[in-house]
C-alpha cells in the first residue's frame, strides 16, 4: 500500500510538482485541525478555526511564536508533524525553485529557450573562429552598442558568448527557430552559413516573415552572389570579402562593401598617394583638397608625415586648417594618378587664399560697425 502511494505521489509530482506540494500541505492542515478538535480540551482557543489557522501558519513556516500551543499529548504530536512537514515543504519548494532556475539557465545556454526582443541582430550559422571574430567585432562596434544579438546554429552545442549574446539551437529555416529568435522583429540579419545553398534557403525564410530587415550574406562561391541577391535585390547584400569588419560595416551601412569593391576594382576609382616635394611652401589641407577636386577630379582623403611611406602614420579626414608641408604624403581617390605642377598648384593656392581673405574682410567690417 505504501509502495503504491509512493509511486502515485512520484507520478503526480513529475506532472505538477507545485500542485502536489500544495495538496500535501492542505492535507496536513486538515489532518492537524481534526486532531486538535478531537484531542484538545474545550477551553483551548486552538480548537477554533481562525486560531488554528494562525497556529498552523506560524508552525509550518517554523516561526513558532508560542502564544498558542496544544496541551494534549496527541495535539503536541500533531504540532510536531506540522513543523516537520513545514521544514520538508520549504526544502522541497526551494529545491524545486533552484532546479527550475538551473533548468532555465541550461536551456538558455544550450539554445532551447525562446526570447522576446525587437530591433536586434540575428546571425545564422557558425563558422568557428570567423563567426567568433564577427561577434566580437559586433560587440565592440559603436553602432551595435545596445543592440541584442542572437546566434542561430544547428551544429553549435552551447552559447559561445553567454555573457554577451543569446543563442538558439536548431535547423535555421524551421518555424521554431525563427520564432524563438524573434526573426520577424529583427532589425538586421547576418547569414554566415557554410554553403551558399543553405544561405539562399535561410534568406528566403527570413524574407517571408520579415519585410524590413537588411540581410547581409557571407558568400562562399563568387559565382553564387547573383543567385543570393536575387532573393531580394532591395535588401539582400552579398559580402564577397572574408574580412569580418567589412560584414559589420555592411550591416550598419548598407552598400558600403560595393563602394570598397569599386575602389579595389581595376575599372573603378582607386586609392592612391603622392608625395609633396621638399621645399614646397606649407599650405592648408582644405585648400589642397579643393584644388585636387577642382583641377584633377580627385578626392583628397588623408595625409601622412614625411619620412618612410610605409611606416608613417596616416591621418584620415584631417581638419580643414591642418598644415601640409613639403615631404609629406597625400592620399586621394581618383580614376588615374594625378600629375601636379607644384609651382602652378602653389600659385593657385595663393590666389584661393587671397580671395578667401578678401571675401572675409567685408564681413569683419560689417561686424565692427
Amino acid at each position: 500500500m505504501l509502495l503504491l502511494f509512493k509511486r502515485r505521489l512520484q507520478k503526480w509530482w513529475s506532472r505538477a510538482p507545485w500542485a502536489t506540494l500544495s495538496a500535501l500541505i492542505a492535507a496536513l492542515y486538515v489532518a492537524g485541525y481534526i486532531m486538535m478538535r478531537l484531542t484538545e480540551p474545550p477551553g483551548n482557543p486552538i480548537r477554533s478555526l481562525p486560531t488554528y489557522t494562525y497556529f498552523f501558519l506560524v508552525t509550518v513556516t517554523t516561526v513558532g511564536y508560542g502564544d498558542v500551543v496544544p496541551v494534549s499529548t496527541a495535539g503536541r504530536l500533531a504540532a510536531g508533524a506540522i513543523a516537520i512537514g513545514g521544514i520538508g515543504a520549504a526544502a522541497v519548494a526551494l529545491g524545486s525553485v533552484f532546479n527550475s532556475i538551473g533548468n532555465f539557465v541550461k536551456r538558455r545556454e544550450k539554445g532551447f529557450a525562446g526570447f522576446d526582443m525587437k530591433e536586434h541582430i540575428v546571425i545564422f550559422g557558425n563558422r568557428g573562429g570567423e563567426t567568433a571574430a564577427l561577434i566580437r567585432q559586433l560587440i565592440a562596434d559603436q553602432q551595435s552598442s545596445g543592440m541584442e544579438i542572437v546566434l542561430c546554429s544547428e551544429s553549435t552545442e552551447r552559447n559561445p558568448f553567454p555573457d554577451f549574446i543569446d543563442f538558439v539551437r536548431g535547423e535555421p529555416t524551421s518555424s521554431d527557430v525563427l520564432a524563438r529568435a524573434c526573426v520577424k522583429d529583427a532589425a538586421k540579419v547576418i547569414i554566415h552559413s557554410s554553403t551558399d545553398y543553405e544561405s539562399i534557403c535561410i534568406a528566403l525564410a527570413v524574407k517571408e516573415i520579415n519585410h524590413k530587415a537588411l540581410i547581409v550574406v557571407r558568400a562562399n562561391d563568387p559565382g553564387k552572389e547573383v543567385d543570393i541577391e536575387r532573393v531580394d535585390r532591395n535588401r539582400v547584400v552579398c559580402v564577397k570579402a572574408v574580412d569580418v569588419p567589412m560584414i559589420v560595416r555592411e550591416i550598419h551601412n548598407p552598400g558600403i562593401s560595393q563602394v570598397l569593391e569599386n575602389l579595389l576594382s581595376p575599372e573603378g576609382q582607386d586609392l592612391r598617394s603622392i608625395q609633396v616635394p621638399h621645399g614646397v611652401p606649407s599650405s592648408s589641407f582644405g585648400l589642397l583638397a579643393h584644388n585636387f577636386r577642382e583641377r584633377h577630379g580627385a578626392i583628397l582623403i588623408g595625409m601622412r608625415p614625411a619620412g618612410n611611406a610605409l611606416n608613417s602614420g596616416s591621418i584620415l579626414n584631417p581638419a580643414f586648417n591642418a598644415t601640409v608641408e613639403g615631404g609629406m604624403f597625400l592620399d586621394y581617390i581618383s580614376r588615374k594618378p594625378v600629375k601636379i605642377d607644384w609651382a602652378q598648384m602653389q600659385q593657385a593656392l595663393v590666389e584661393q587664399n587671397t580671395a578667401k581673405q578678401k571675401s572675409a574682410e567685408p564681413r569683419s567690417a560689417g561686424q565692427k560697425q
